[in-house]
């Protein structure tokens, strides 16, 4: 399963040769796996739907590099987005290779990168907060993820609404590599093991290239693969309301995701799915 559904960034046509000495993880990443401008439309979208105002103020868990915020931000002068993250260095990462050239001087005044724990942080209140990349994952227990998804709706103000996505399917279950290949490198991603008991998961991202070379265990992830229904009844228990599965639909060619969510009640038997869970707090 190649944990993407929307369109990816390529190497542009004049750049040097990729291979694993020359690359840059960060880079290969962001292009393989995310599309922040799409997105930070998408998320701006579907919060209108729900909220009835547009998203000013973003909080971007878990947020790595904080491409997505920095888009946030760039798309009206009263959007402020705040980025939390316990690795500095993947922070640091950001702030040169995605704030600086993003960003002018005023809007980087509206970007706020925070190095702490996700559970520590309460304010400023946000009007969306996205968890995003499975990346709430790294929570093992469900005292755990409850006590983030509480700490998430202290976190909103009136109205707001909690973004989780999610994946599943018999295919996600299987011990295999996907290869998807992009201008000058291949996108590998393996999942590892799988507990049925635990619901632990490993999955790792590896990447290779022309001349042979290849990024092995570029980034490596310790999961708990958790299911729809635990997700929804956890922003129950939080005190969310409203709370909807967004489902994605499929590319009739490719069999794998268009891209296309939508409202539903149940999700069809599909292989391998990504969907979004979706929880406002009372006005």
């Amino acid at each position: 399963m190649v944990v993407r559904r929307s369109p990816r960034q390529n190497q542009p046509a004049s750049a040097p040769p990729l291979t694993a000495r020359t690359a840059d993880r960060h880079v290969l990443y962001q292009r393989s796996v995310q599309a922040p401008e799409t997105d930070a439309a998408f998320y701006d979208r579907w919060f209108r739907r729900y909220a009835g105002r547009p998203l000013r103020r973003l909080r971007e868990d878990f947020c790595g590099t904080a491409v997505l915020a920095c888009h946030h931000v760039k798309r009206h002068p009263d959007n402020r987005a705040v980025g939390v993250d316990l690795h500095r260095p993947t922070l640091d990462w950001g702030r040169t290779h995605n704030v600086a050239p993003l960003l002018d001087a005023e809007q980087q005044t509206r970007l706020t990168l925070l190095q702490k724990n996700v559970l520590a942080v309460q304010s400023p209140k946000s009007d969306a907060i996205l968890a995003l990349n499975f990346s709430y994952s790294v929570f093992q227990t469900r005292a755990q993820l409850a006590a983030y998804i509480r700490n998430c709706f202290r976190s909103l103000r009136p109205g707001g609404v909690l973004f989780l996505d999610a994946w599943g399917g018999p295919d996600v279950l299987q011990k295999k590599t996907d290869k998807t290949r992009h201008r000058g490198f291949v996108y590998e991603w393996e999942q590892r093991t799988y507990d049925p008991i635990s619901h632990r998961i490993q999955c790792a991202i590896h990447f290779s290239f022309k001349d042979g070379s290849r990024l092995r265990n570029a980034f490596v992830y310790d999961w708990r693969l958790w299911t729809l229904a635990e997700l929804r009844e956890l922003f129950a228990e939080a005190g969310f309301v409203g709370i909807e599965v967004l489902w994605e639909g499929t590319d009739t060619k490719t069999g794998g995701g268009n891209g296309v969510f939508r409202r539903t009640k149940r999700g069809g038997m599909d292989e391998a799915w990504i969907s979004i869970v979706v929880g406002q707090k009372p006005k």
